[in-house]
């Protein structure tokens, strides 16, 4: 339903006496659930409660309730149906079926949750719970609790049973990363991790076929743990034999920063320009290398002056103060053994959203805005068998990776601990390889074996990141053409085509241009193409042109057009 950009009709802040007869909507309909306090909170008096009435894609006609900006419910036939904002906020409000992370995409372009895709607790008809048809329900993945989407039920539980594995079960009405969870950007939130709803078999647990069968590990590990209950029983004192397990150690974080440090030097030192502040130097160079949630007032220096005070006394940095407490750094040993020793990891990437977001009270306000559209990506978070290895080079439990930031962390931790065996190519597992990959002393694997065992083991998730760089037709890169044409009147108006190329968010092109150049703005079929076009009153050429270079940072070379700019007029000389 809201796949596809909608339109906002009107946007009116609810009343104390509207509030308290939604709140009484939501209770009738969801029952005693709908008590809840965390539910609670998005009705409290200093929530800024909206009702928004919005017209979909195909001409229904919606009306969505926002709380502080962020939608929460919506009506659809007479029936509320929650946003997947606040079953993350109240996860047992409605019933939940679960399915395969790897449908997800397909649910966000539009489609239905089918019967085959869902994952059932059973195969009798209990199975399928006791529901009537067209109730509201969630969907969430395997991998995670968390709900990803919204729906009514396609049939009540006993059809659903005898469809015999075929048809709809759930009609989606709104997923994760469509238009209804983008409405307010700056608002935006991403899946949370919930730990997985059921283990899912993976490939390594099958045999092949005609090898030897070999026991169950989990059913080993029971019959073993039975077996030592039985003994305990018959001892004398009835205390447990087995030693308590001794608490894992936590990342140091002077480890942790000195690491930062060095990699920050590795990677930029020599772009870094001489003399400089050492209060630009740290927060510019090496507080974005740090893992989330590592401070310097956690470590032993607590004071960042006393940090870059020891890298001097260790040869590593030159600092000289010029006048009283005023430090600049003067020299970098970049031949330095620990320097040169160090393994080079990038923990942030120029281009990743978050980086570009985190920016202190002096940022751009404008970095919120969706100015590209955004797609779903498929993320891995650190669980618990996957904590240790992640641990060692910095990143924390549950934080979640793109498969790119798997194989470099992989790789990082490989090299700090010299685990490369040049010659051959190959990887020595250490004690954590061994019991991650469940392989035994001596074992070799290669980095792109050790890379898909860890992403197998890792919990599988989604975000939603910027959509960025052209997309190519026939081997050539699309290009954004700006025209000019006379409507009725003779009337100049400026045609923008191929923006959604470049992933550009035309809706929000459209405000830019409409608030930047004072213009009305539509958009237009074109006759022959799948495409559209932004259609301008006015001759516009160079704002929009100037919008594209600048703003959106689109290399000039993929735009046309220019020559149709309005020639600026001439002052005469008095």
């Amino acid at each position: 339903m809201f796949v596809k950009p909608f339109k906002v009709k009107s946007n009116i802040l609810v009343t104390g006496s509207e509030r308290k007869r939604l709140k009484q909507r939501v209770q009738a309909q969801f029952g005693a659930v709908a008590e809840a306090p965390a539910l609670a909170e998005l009705f409290g008096n200093k929530c800024k409660v909206c009702v928004v009435k919005i017209v979909t894609y195909g001409e229904q006609q919606v009306t969505v309730y926002t709380s502080e900006k962020r939608p929460i419910f919506f009506e659809v036939e007479g029936k509320l149906l929650p946003t997947v904002y606040t079953l993350w906020a109240c996860p047992e409000l409605v019933p939940l079926f679960t399915t395969h992370p790897s449908v997800l995409p397909k649910l966000a372009n539009g489609a239905d949750l089918m019967i085959p895709g869902v994952v059932r607790s059973g195969n009798d008809k209990k199975s399928w719970g006791n529901y009537a048809k067209e109730a509201v329900v969630g969907v969430n993945l395997t991998s995670n609790r968390a709900a990803v989407g919204v729906g009514l039920l396609a049939h009540d539980s006993e059809d659903l049973y005898m469809c015999g594995g075929h048809g709809v079960a759930v009609r989606m009405m709104h997923v994760f990363g469509d238009k209804l969870w983008g409405k307010e950007p700056s608002v935006c939130q991403q899946v949370p991790l919930l730990g997985a709803t059921q283990a899912v078999p993976k490939e390594d647990d099958f045999p092949p076929l005609g090898g030897p069968v070999e026991p169950v590990k989990a059913v080993t590990a029971v019959v073993e743990q039975l077996e030592q209950v039985d003994l305990d029983a018959n001892g004398d004192d009835g205390e447990a034999s087995d030693p308590e397990p001794e608490p894992e150690s936590q990342p140091d974080p002077d480890q942790l920063i000195r690491a930062a440090f060095l990699n920050a030097i590795k990677l930029h030192g020599k772009k870094i320009p001489l003399p400089l502040l050492t209060s630009t130097f740290y927060p510019q160079y090496v507080q974005p290398e740090l893992p989330e949630g590592i401070e310097m007032k956690r470590s032993s220096y607590k004071k960042v002056g006393t940090f870059l005070k020891k890298m001097a006394d260790d040869g590593i940095i030159q600092i000289k103060e010029e006048k009283k407490g005023v430090e600049k750094l003067v020299a970098i040993a970049l031949d330095h053994p620990d320097v040169v020793s160090f393994f080079p990891y990038k923990l942030r990437k120029p281009e990743d959203p978050e980086a570009a977001g985190s920016g202190g009270a002096g940022s751009d306000s404008s970095a919120s805005t969706p100015l590209l559209l955004t797609k779903m990506v498929e993320m891995y978070a650190v669980n618990e068998p996957t904590e240790k290895l992640f641990g060692a080079v910095g990143v924390g439990l549950g934080k979640a990776l793109d498969e790119t930031q798997v194989r470099n962390y992989v790789k990082d931790y490989v090299g700090r601990n010299k685990l490369m065996v040049p010659d051959v190519k190959l990887v020595n597992l250490d004690e954590t390889l061994q019991q991650l990959c469940g392989a035994g002393p001596g074992q070799q694997l290669s980095i792109p074996e050790l890379c898909n065992i860890v992403l197998r083991t890792m919990t599988s998730t989604f975000e939603m990141r910027s959509h960025k760089g052209p997309v190519t037709k026939g081997g050539k890169r699309a290009i954004i053409h700006l025209t000019t044409a006379t409507r009725s009147g003779n009337k100049k108006v400026t045609l923008i085509s191929n923006l959604e190329d470049y992933g550009v968010n035309v809706a929000e092109f459209a405000k830019a241009v409409k608030l930047g150049a004072a213009a009305s703005t539509t958009m237009t079929e074109v006759p022959g193409t799948k495409g559209e076009q932004l259609l301008v009153q006015g001759n516009h050429i160079k704002f929009v042109f100037e919008l594209l270079t600048g703003t959106y940072q689109i290399p000039k070379a993929c735009i046309t057009g220019l020559e149709f700019a309005k020639e600026q007029k001439k002052k005469k000389k008095k």
